[in-house]
């Protein structure tokens, strides 16, 4: 075990949680990565597509990025959770002209049955991200 991690005087001490409540943070950063998930904007609105979603998800995710000492090119990898997945080509036109200015990360798409049925599309984000004491 290095010098660093026994240093800490737990494992929990090594995770920097940003925001949230009892039941989540909005994000955590460990060992140089961040971990996060954004919903589009609530209250969700079923009225809008799901590219129109998703914009409200890329919006927030870069401002997520920001808060942890990251940004969009250092995204490592996504996973993009969509209520049907009949909408993918729809998503995928957003996301390659969101991520057409940096390398894009891996990424996997699933078809969900998500937390609200308005809600059209959710994102789970892991980026590269400054060490938590020199974040932001």
């Amino acid at each position: 075990m290095s010098a660093d991690l026994t240093a800490a005087t737990s494992p929990a001490d090594l995770v920097t949680r940003f925001g949230g409540s009892a039941r989540a943070a909005l994000a955590t950063v460990a060992g140089g990565a961040g971990f996060f998930a954004v919903t589009p904007q609530a209250p969700y609105d079923d009225n809008l597509t799901t590219a129109e979603q998703a914009q409200q998800l890329f919006a927030k995710a870069e401002a997520r990025l920001r808060e942890i000492g990251s940004d969009k090119g250092a995204m490592m990898f996504a996973t993009i959770l969509l209520r049907d997945i009949s909408d993918v080509a729809e998503f995928n036109a957003v996301w390659d002209a969101w991520v057409a200015d940096v390398a894009p990360p891996a990424r996997a798409c699933f078809e969900a049955r998500l937390a609200s049925p308005a809600m059209k599309v959710e994102l789970i984000i892991v980026a590269a991200c400054a060490p938590a004491d020199t974040a932001g």
